[in-house]
């Protein structure tokens, strides 16, 4: 029960408005926070309190709001939206997932580059963090312990897809 109210909890605390005097943008924002902590509530980790699964909300939420899946962010499938978290799966070629969510908030007229928070959790999400092996103090750390390197973002969506694609979607190959 802790680990529902902590996602919520996150959830609650990004339903921040998005755009001033813009009802439209902000009821958006809300419902695709709401769907993005609807579909990883069944699968959150109970046994975890930290982990790539954390940045799946933000990520669901920023692609239901920013990418046009659908009118409404409750009624997009989950199909969809596996499919256009990964769209290098499919089509090497195709612009990657940050591309893409960053076009669509551009077009909603949100300036990435001041200081508001969905342009923060956006940049926070998609900078590329360097492979971790070693302490700053020069220890190695236990294999375990690795950071891969790339973006939350991007780690966020391997537990996505692989977590959505067994419960979900039913498949047993991801």
């Amino acid at each position: 029960m802790a680990d529902m109210r902590d996602l919520w909890w996150a959830a609650g605390r990004m339903a921040f408005s998005v755009a001033e005097n813009d009802d439209w943008r902000n009821q958006r924002w809300t419902d695709s926070l709401r769907r993005s902590a609807t579909l990883i509530e069944p699968v959150w980790p109970k046994t975890y309190s930290n982990g790539t699964f954390t940045y799946a909300l933000p990520t669901i939420a920023l692609l239901l709001y920013a990418v046009p899946l659908g009118d409404d962010p409750e009624h997009v499938p989950v199909e969809d939206i596996v499919t256009a978290l990964t769209p290098r799966r499919a089509d090497p070629g195709a612009p990657s997932l940050e591309d893409t969510i960053r076009e669509g908030l551009i077009k909603r007229r949100h300036d990435l580059d001041d200081d508001s928070p969905l342009s923060s959790l956006f940049r926070s999400l998609t900078t590329y963090q360097p492979p971790l092996a070693y302490t700053s103090t020069g220890l190695e750390l236990t294999s375990a312990d690795h950071g891969p390197g790339g973006t939350l973002m991007g780690a966020a969506v391997e537990w996505i897809h692989h977590t959505f694609t067994h419960h979900y979607l039913g498949r047993s190959s991801a």
